[in-house]
Order: C-alpha cells, then sequence, then structure tokens
C-alpha cells in the first residue's frame, strides 16, 4: 500500500507544528509533505503535490479553508481543525471528512485517523477486484 501524504494549513505556526506531533502519535505512517500559512498556499499545495488528505484551518488570511475545498473539491479528502463550531454545517456540506475543534484531543484525533483510514481503504479497489476489471477490458477489447 501507498503511504497516505497529508499537508496542515493554518496560519498560526505553533498550531500546525502542535497538529503535527499529535499526527505523528496518532498516525506514524503518515507523511506530512507540506504546511501553509494560508488558504491560498494550501491550494497551491494540493493543486501542486496531490496530497491524500488536508487538514485545514477554517479562517486563514486570504481564503478560508471553506474556500479552499470549494476550490478544491474532490482532489483530496478534507479534515478541518478550528477553534470555531460555527462552520460545521457547512463543512460537512462540502464533504468533510470531519470536524475537529481545537485545542484537538488525542481521543478525538484517533477516531477521525480510524475515520480517513477507513475512507482511504474503501477508495482503492481490492487487488482481486482490479484483477476481474481488468479481465473484462481485456475480453471487450481483444
Amino acid at each position: 500500500m501507498k503511504q497516505v501524504r497529508a499537508i496542515i494549513a493554518d496560519d498560526e505556526q505553533a498550531l500546525r507544528d502542535h497538529l503535527k506531533q499529535k499526527l505523528s502519535l496518532a498516525w506514524p505512517e503518515l507523511a506530512v509533505t507540506g504546511e501553509a500559512q494560508n488558504g491560498e498556499e494550501a491550494l497551491a499545495l494540493i493543486r501542486e503535490t496531490g496530497p491524500d488528505i488536508a487538514f485545514l484551518d477554517i479562517q486563514m488570511p486570504g481564503m478560508t479553508g471553506i474556500d479552499v475545498v470549494r476550490q478544491a473539491a474532490g482532489r483530496c479528502l478534507f479534515v478541518f481543525v478550528t477553534a470555531y463550531d460555527t462552520y460545521a454545517i457547512e463543512a460537512f456540506e462540502q464533504n468533510a471528512i470531519d470536524y475537529l475543534l481545537k485545542p484537538v484531543s488525542d481521543e478525538r484525533l484517533t477516531k477521525t485517523v480510524k475515520r480517513l483510514k477507513d475512507r482511504l481503504a474503501d477508495a482503492v479497489p481490492a487487488p482481486d477486484m482490479m484483477t476481474a476489471v481488468l479481465g473484462c477490458i481485456t475480453e471487450i477489447w481483444m
């Protein structure tokens, strides 16, 4: 299985560092491949590096985390990490996988990691299914 890659976007360096440290404990195999301090940087990272997951703050300079998701929909899974509970409905309307309130507890992050792993596992076809699909395609073209 390929390594799962994520980015973290938050306008506060200390909060990015804190989440990165918590993620390293909750999901040691996860590679945090980029960090952004605002929405524009987050969107550019998503477009340039194609992460599997983006952990986004909601209120950032320039464009919000919600704006990032609207522009990058379908490119990766999104988890909001924010101090504001007022955006939860809008976040889930944008198909967020989860919505974490700061400060993030270990227990809550563990649940989010499980949810992400489950979603990523569902997105990858099982090897037997892939073989069956390729077999059907081969039969059609031959």
